[in-house]
């Protein structure tokens, strides 16, 4: 039984699976959304779940290695707590948007409740198994949470937004509007430790971790990492990364506030709080800073907006960007789709663009595209 629990938390881990499940789910639902609104997908392939198994693996490595050099020892209990709440977040709860509300609750419920009566009987759970309930240094709790908020400052660094899926909204006036959502999940697999000695006795082979008389044991931890953000009047890629250097900036204060929680007793829980506070401050003000634009990736009456460029196809090698306004298509004046469209067909092999930027600037742009088939030039618009 205990082999077997070590083989599920280095390879099988639930939480792991059931959010590769969720974002299976999610892209395909995002794919048929597209098809609904735009006659075909923008991106077809499924590139939230190529994230999760490539991006959840090379984090997973970074945390853990970062997690062995400071010798990162959680407790037993908030381990099997945080898993738990972690399960239900991915299989029936927003995930996404709660990652790191989930590890903050988490741990402050601990620290205020892992030495009554209800932790004691939650980590004797683990005592059939060699593992030990005894309390931990929440330092590392706190350092845990300062990892995820880097990693994921730089996941959203690399990612946010360059994927740019719009999703059709219609306004309280019945004006159609295009939004741009992040809604991607992560669950790294982060090696830890808890107290206890319940491998070596079968495995011989297997390190032993001892601090003076104690010993502790390697684990497999699903921590969760995810965003979920709608953007109407910027780019996603512009206000994610602005958001993605201040979760940085505070995942490195919270290095140094660990200091304190080192030194000063008692600091624990204002610490952790102020980060969490802080973080909860950026998401709003990354919300704020886009809905006090003037801009709206809005429909036009003259002109057609460009809602997204597909990859692979024609309108991927001009100078076209998303938000811009085709002005005319071939010499001829377009409003709608449908005319952009019969104005492609004037020149069936080439196609030639005036396009005016959000910033009221005009610019020239053109392309060979497939013969016979305009409507694989690969630009996305508001539908007639």
């Amino acid at each position: 039984m205990k082999i077997g629990l070590l083989i599920l938390t280095l390879v099988a881990q639930p939480v792991w699976w059931g959010g590769l499940l969720r974002e299976w789910f999610t892209a395909d639902k995002r794919i048929r959304t597209e098809r609904k609104s735009f006659g075909s997908a923008v991106y077809g392939d499924k590139f939230e779940v190529r994230h999760y198994l490539l991006l959840s693996l090379l984090y997973g490595l970074i945390t853990s290695i970062v997690s062995i050099v400071l010798g990162l020892t959680l407790p037993v209990a908030w381990v099997i707590g945080y898993s738990c709440v972690a399960l239900i977040g991915v299989l029936i709860g927003p995930a996404a948007g709660l990652s790191m509300t989930i590890l903050v609750v988490t741990a402050l419920l601990y620290d205020q409740f892992g030495q009554s009566d209800f932790g004691t009987q939650l980590a004797a759970l683990g005592q059939p198994f060699g593992l030990d309930g005894g309390r931990t240094p929440l330092i590392d709790l706190l350092l845990l949470f300062v990892i995820a908020l880097i990693i994921m400052g730089v996941w959203v660094a690399r990612t946010g937004g360059k994927f740019a899926a719009p999703k059709i909204f219609a306004q309280k006036r019945g004006k159609l509007i295009a939004g741009y959502r992040f809604n991607e999940l992560l669950v790294v697999p982060t090696l830890i430790f808890v107290p206890g000695d319940w491998i070596t006795s079968h495995l011989s082979f297997w390190p032993v971790f001892a601090y003076g008389t104690h010993t502790v044991t390697p684990l497999f931890l699903p921590l969760l990492l995810g965003l979920r953000l709608t953007f109407f009047k910027q780019t996603a890629r512009s206000g994610l990364s602005r958001m993605a250097k201040w979760l940085i900036s505070i995942g490195v204060l919270g290095i140094f506030l660990s200091s304190l929680t080192f030194l000063v007793k008692g600091s624990f829980l204002p610490v952790v709080l102020g980060m969490y506070l802080l973080y909860l401050l950026v998401l709003l003000w990354t919300r704020w800073q886009d809905r006090r634009q003037s801009f709206w990736f809005s429909k036009v009456d003259r002109g057609v907006r460009v809602l997204g460029v597909k990859p692979e196809t024609p309108a991927a090698k001009m100078t076209i960007s998303v938000g811009d306004i085709i002005v005319t298509c071939n010499q001829q004046p377009v409003n709608s789709e449908s005319e952009f469209y019969k104005a492609l067909l004037i020149n069936p092999t080439y196609c030639h663009l005036k396009i005016q930027t959000p910033q009221g600037d005009l610019k020239v742009t053109e392309t060979a595209i497939f013969a016979g088939a305009p409507h694989e030039i690969g630009i996305v618009v508001f539908r007639d």
